[in-house]
C-alpha cells in the first residue's frame, strides 16, 4: 500500500499499539536487533550505550545491508566490546581491509576514526574510573535539546545532522532506544524523561503522516510539529506512536487485521 493511500490517525495508531507486540519479529528485521546480540555478549552499560550509537550512525539505507554492516562493526571491529574499542584507541587499526576504506555508505574510515576519536575525548574528560563511565552520567541533568546538540558535535564527521534545522533522525532514534521504557527500546537511562523524546522523522514519516502534519518537508519543523501531536495523544510515552507507524510502514493498514 502506498503512503499516500493511508490516513493516519490516534485511533489507529492506538488500536495498532494495543496489538500484541512481535518483540522477536521485530528485532528480526530491526537494527535495534543487533544491540540486543551485543547484551548476549556484555552486560556493561557503557558498551550497550556506545553499540547502540554506533549501530544508529549507520543505520540508513536497506535494513540487511545495515545488519550486516552493523554486525561486522560490532563483533569482527569490536570484539563485542565497543568501551574497549574506543577508550582504549583500538579504532586506529580498524577496516584496515575494508574496501576503498569504506565503513558503510558514505561514512569512510577516516571519518569513523574521527568520530571514535570525538567520543573518547568526552568519555575521558569526565575525569571518572575507566568504570565507572557512562553515556547517561555525562547527559545527566541536561535537557533534550541540548543532548541531541552534543551527540551532533560528536558525530559530525558521520553527518548526522544540524540541530534545529535537519530532523536528526538516527539521533532521535537512539535515543528513543535509551530513554524510552518500553519494549523493543532498552530503557536504561532512568534520569531522562521519555516524554521528553523527540519523533523519529524522515521522508518516508513525513509523507505517511501527512495527513495529520502540516508540514512537508522532513526536516526539524516536522520533527517538533509531530513531536507534538503525539505529545497531546500520550502524555507519558508519546513515542509510542513512533513504533505504531512504523509497523504501519512496514505492513500498511494490514497491521490492524
Amino acid at each position: 500500500m502506498s503512503d499516500g493511500n493511508i490516513k493516519i490517525t490516534k485511533e489507529i495508531l492506538d488500536k495498532i499499539h494495543a496489538a500484541k507486540f512481535d518483540k522477536e519479529g521485530f528485532l528480526e528485521v530491526d537494527p535495534c536487533g543487533l544491540v540486543y546480540e551485543l547484551k548476549k555478549h556484555t552486560d556493561r552499560q557503557l558498551d550497550i550505550e556506545l553499540g547502540a550509537l554506533f549501530v544508529a550512525i549507520i543505520t540508513w539505507g536497506n535494513r540487511k545491508a545495515i545488519k550486516k554492516a552493523a554486525r561486522r562493526m560490532l563483533g569482527d571491529e569490536m570484539q563485542w566490546s565497543p568501551a574497549r574499542f574506543v577508550l582504549e584507541g583500538k579504532y586506529n587499526d580498524s577496516y584496515r581491509d575494508a574496501v576503498n576504506g569504506c565503513v558503510y555508505r558514505t561514512l569512510n574510515r577516516e571519518k569513523f576514526i574521527q568520530v571514535c576519536d570525538n567520543i573518547r575525548h568526552a568519555l575521558t574528560a569526565e575525569g571518572c574510573r575507566e568504570s565507572d563511565i557512562t553515556l547517561e552520567h555525562i547527559f545527566r541533568g541536561k535537557n533534550m535539546d541540548d543532548i541531541i546538540s552534543v551527540l551532533c558535535q560528536w558525530l559530525a564527521p558521520a553527518r548526522l545532522g544540524t540541530p534545529g534545522v535537519s530532523a536528526c533522525k538516527r539521533i532521535c532514534m537512539y535515543l528513543r532506544w535509551m530513554v524510552r521504557q518500553g519494549e523493543p527500546d532498552l530503557g536504561l537511562w532512568k534520569d531522562v524523561d521519555q516524554s521528553k523524546l523527540y519523533a523519529v522523522m524522515d521522508v518516508h514519516v513525513c509523507r505517511l503522516t501527512a495527513s495529520i502534519l502540516t508540514r512537508r518537508q522532513a526536516d526539524w519543523k516536522a520533527c517538533v510539529e509531530l513531536t507534538s501531536i503525539f505529545r497531546k495523544w500520550s502524555p507519558e510515552d508519546p513515542l509510542k506512536y513512533d513504533l505504531a507507524l512504523m509497523t504501519v510502514a512496514d505492513n500498511g493498514l494490514q497491521s490492524l487485521q
